[in-house]
């Protein structure tokens, strides 16, 4: 992988309906502020409606390459809100993941 490649990063947290909105709120009161000066930049954030009474909110993140992903995980790792916040989302999501991406290099 050539360490330029930009690297995205999916979260994709199933919320009950009801408490959806209020996570999105502290999400970008809370996280997206120390997220950006991690190095995540530019979320996109989707809803899917799941079933009747959740709704997965999907967030995707853009790094610049390689070594970026891992010095914002390492600036995470080292910050204890980051832990805080998604502890306090684990109590209320029904699920949470994280899927690291990149983007396929051309064969030549």
């Amino acid at each position: 992988m050539n360490p330029a490649t930009p690297v995205r990063v999916l979260d994709r947290i199933v919320l009950p309906a009801d408490r959806a909105e209020d996570w999105l709120c502290r999400w970008r009161d809370e996280y997206l502020p120390g997220a950006n000066a991690r190095g995540l930049r530019a979320p996109q954030v989707l809803h899917e409606h799941t079933g009747a009474d959740s709704v997965a909110v999907q967030i995707i993140w853009e790094l610049a390459g390689i070594y970026e992903f891992y010095g914002m995980r390492g600036a995470a790792a080292a910050d204890p809100g980051v832990a805080a916040f998604w502890s306090d989302t684990d109590a209320v999501a029904l699920t949470r993941e994280r899927h690291v991406l990149a983007v396929q290099e051309e064969q030549s």
